[in-house]
This record gives C-alpha cells, structure tokens and sequence, in this order.
C-alpha cells in the first residue's frame, strides 16, 4: 500500500472517497466542511453507530464521504486504528484501491495518530481468502491521510509512517503464516521461508536439522516430531546492535499442525491446528520489523518447529524424554507439545547470550476459558521485565494480562519418575503450562505470552478480517524498541 499524508482540509482530497471519523458526544467541527443535506440529528445517530458507514455525496464532482460511527471516544489510538482498518476494509470490499482518510485534530500528537492510522489501514488491507479463485476483495493500493492541524509537530512524518508501514506488513507477514494450510506451510517450509525473508532484509540465519538438534541433545523437540514425516526445524535469526548491553530472545511455537499426537484431539475444529505456528510466526515478524527499525539492542528470534502427528513412532504418553538443559521430563499428555519445543528453544536461545525472555505460544486452551479471545495471558518471573512487555503492549494496543505464578502451583507439575511432567492438569492448566516453560528460563528474566484466545479471530469485523490475527507481532517490536531508546532498570 503507497501511504502519503498531507495537512488541509477534508474536502481538498483528490481522492472520490473521504472516510471522516464520528465520536458520540464529542464537538465535530470539522463536519462544517461538508456541503450536504445530512440532518445534525442524523450525524448523532451515524456517530453511536460503532465501526458502521454512512455514505453521504458532497455535491463536489461525485466526492463522496464514509462517515464511519466510533461511539464513544476512549482510547483514541485504538479508536483511530479501527477506524482507519473499517475505512479500507468498506473499500475493499467494494473494489475500491485509492482511498483518502481524514484524522481530525485529538489530544494525541499527529505523529502517533498517523502511526496509529497507518497500521490500521495495512492491517485492515488484509484478506484471508488467498486460495479463492476469484475473490470478493481488491487490495487498497493507496491510502492519502489528511491532517485536520498544521498546529502541532509534523516532523518526522516520514520516518513515523515508514516504521508504522514496517509494523503493520509484519503483522500481516505473521497472518499469512497462520492462514497457509499444514500441507503448504511444513516444518521445511516454514524454515525456507524465514530464510529467504531473513536473507532480503539483512539478518542472519541458522537453520538446526535433525541431526543439528540431535548432537546439541534437543530431544524434546524431536519427541513431538518423531510422529511426522515432516523433520523438526529450529530456526535461529539473529540482530547485532554493536553497543548494546542487553540481548533480548524472543522464541516462539511453530507446530505447523497439531493433533495432540496420541493423545488425539477432537475432530471439530481440529484445522484450525494449522494456526498453532502463530508464536513462531509472530517472532518472525516482529524480527523483519526490527530489522527495518534499526533499534539500538540485540535480538535473538527462536523459531521451534515441529508437526504433532499420530504414529506408530510418535511420543508416547509415559515417555520420560530430556530436554537440551539436561533435566528429564515425563510426558503425561502429548498434546502439551507446544511447552516441550519451548524448552529446547528457550535453552538456545540462552545459549546466544539472551539476557531477557519471551517466548509467544498458542499453548493453552485454558487460558482462552480464562481470558477469552480479547486478551493474551502474560505470564513472568521478574516484575520488572514483564512490566516492560505489558508497557510494550500497550503502547501498540494488544490487550494483555498478567496471571499469577505462584510457586505452589508448581507443585502440580512434580513427576515421580522424572524432574517435571509435561502436565499439571486440568487445574490451574495455562498457569501450570507457563511454569513448565520457566524451568528451562531458570534464572533469565523470563516473560511467557499465551496468546492461544488471541491468535484467531472467530468473525469478520469492520476493521479486521476474519482469520489469523498476528498478535504480539507489534508488542515484540515494540520491546526491542523500548529497551534500545530506555533500557531496563532491575530496580523498577
């Protein structure tokens, strides 16, 4: 998408579509530079309207005006990108590719609503339907957003809008990933793929084999491999920052199919598995966006690939299995395979120097019963550290929550054969998951993201389509980002 701005009026846009935004209660004189017939109770109802269109003709040449209802105005930046995703969304499906949007003067600087904007638009520019023959949709090839103000700063804009661009094609990077089917995006594949994107965009990459992970002694994922006839991949993708002191590793799920192995899942639902890579692909993306970014930190990105498969050579439930930090582990369930290949990532990536923490994983259906779809669990070992990647979220606007990890709950995970089980449970399930990774973290601060709930979404809205979501693609980014200009202050 070719994304330009400008300051001026909302009417002054070549463009034949203008989308406005409307706010339930809030003082609108921007409307004033509209010449129609539009009743001002009707502008009312348009606003208490959430996400939802009216079109109005200006009279001017055949412009035409979206007036895009937002409700009550809360969270601006958040409020700003549903509004610019619902815009390009309406075009989409109407086939229109240029588009201009209008982003009235608010209490936020022009630079972070732009931003806001313009990961909106990229973001609601995606479409699911990759494998249709003939699709309902076109992609928005332009997007024009028009400042209200000239008053405030507009420095920097081009640079805003080059990194809000690189965030938001990450993020979309992150979604094609978990839309591919499992027969298209394999273990081989997958680690292909991030070669080459890894190659165009200057960072290094080291792909570990079978036989690579079998001499560093990673058996744990090749446990959850050994039922496939897709090979276990890690893939290790590096940033150099030379004077940074911090190396932040971020490891994440890449079970490019999952079904639960012997200990089978049910048939309803089960492709929506093909979506349990989504950490892995959220590490990915977030390693493209900083890699355009620049921080100034170290990252390392751990990609832990493997396919769950029902075999006569598949992991079995009672196996004792160890993992690359030495320490034995008894499986209980196989389908808790996502927190196995966790450990052998987490382990590498300490052993490329990570400093700091987190790993993102579609890891438990408790925590979707206990968190829902809206907000990813945030599980950490050190205040400080997981204040950092809740302060992250929230700056990019991914809902997150921070659960408990109170050393009794550890308890539930004591084997008596090995030194952990792989399950603790029915209780307490995302919890018990989210220590078992701990114990390979050991002593690194140590963040886990279960963003299991969050990873899909379930419906089609007006500002995001249906289907894989990138979730904490733009939070990973984000961290590099604080650390690199802040640092990280262990005393809070």
């Amino acid at each position: 998408m070719k994304i330009t701005y400008r300051v001026g009026g909302l009417l002054e846009s070549e463009s034949r579509y203008i989308a406005v935004p409307m706010f339930a209660g809030q003082d609108m004189p921007y409307m004033n530079q509209i010449d129609s017939n539009t009743p001002s109770t009707d502008l009312v109802d348009v606003a208490s309207q959430k996400e939802q269109v009216s079109l109005i003709n200006t009279g001017q040449q055949d412009k035409f005006i979206l007036l895009i209802g937002m409700g009550e105005l809360s969270n601006t930046l958040e409020a700003i990108r549903k509004f610019s995703g619902a815009a390009v969304r309406w075009a989409r499906k109407r086939k229109i590719d240029n588009l201009s949007i209008f982003l009235p003067s608010l209490s936020n600087p022009n630079n972070a609503l732009v931003a806001a904007a313009v990961h909106g638009a990229i973001v609601g520019n995606f479409s699911p339907e990759t494998y249709k023959t003939s699709s309902q949709e076109i992609n928005v090839e332009s997007t024009e957003f028009i400042l209200e103000s000239s008053g405030s700063d507009i420095s920097d804009m081009e640079a805003t809008i080059n990194r809000a661009t690189a965030i938001g094609e990450s993020v979309n990077l992150a979604r094609t990933l978990a839309n591919e089917p499992p027969n298209v995006l394999t273990t081989r594949e997958f680690a292909r793929r991030a070669q080459s994107l890894c190659e165009v965009n200057g960072l290094t990459c080291e792909i570990l084999e079978e036989e690579d992970l079998r001499q560093r002694g990673y058996s744990a994922i090749l446990a959850v491999a050994s039922g496939s006839s897709e090979p276990a991949r890690m893939v290790i993708i590096k940033y150099e920052a030379s004077d940074s002191p911090y190396t932040i590793g971020f490891v994440g799920k890449g079970i490019t199919f999952d079904t639960g192995g012997i200990s089978l899942k049910p048939a309803e639902n089960m492709h929506r598995m093909k979506s349990d890579m989504s950490g892995a692909a959220a590490v990915l993306g977030a390693m493209i966006a900083i890699s355009k970014i620049k921080p100034k930190v170290n990252v390392v990105g751990v990609l832990c690939l493997a396919e769950n498969m029902p075999s006569g050579s598949a992991m079995r439930p009672g196996d004792v299995i160890k993992a690359g930090s030495g320490k034995t582990i008894e499986v209980l369930n196989t389908d808790a395979e996502g927190r196995l290949v966790l450990a052998d990532g987490i382990v590498q990536a300490k052993k490329e120097g990570a400093t700091h923490l987190v790993d993102v994983a579609t890891l438990t259906g408790a925590c979707v019963v206990a968190l829902g779809t809206i907000t990813t669990g945030v599980f950490g070992s050190h205040q400080y550290w997981t204040d950092i990647v809740l302060n992250a979220a929230s700056q990019v606007g991914e809902k997150m929550w921070q659960m408990p990890t109170f050393a009794e709950y550890r308890e539930q995970l004591d084997s008596d054969i090995a030194d952990i089980a792989n399950s603790g449970g029915r209780e307490a399930g995302a919890i018990t998951g989210a220590l078992f990774i701990k114990e390979f973290a050991e002593d690194t601060p140590w963040v886990h993201l279960d963003i299991a709930g969050t990873a899909w979404n379930n419906k089609d809205l007006p500002h995001i389509a249906k289907g894989p979501t990138g979730v904490a693609t733009a939070t990973l980014t984000k961290i590099a980002d604080i650390v690199a200009s802040r640092g990280i202050d262990s005393n809070g």
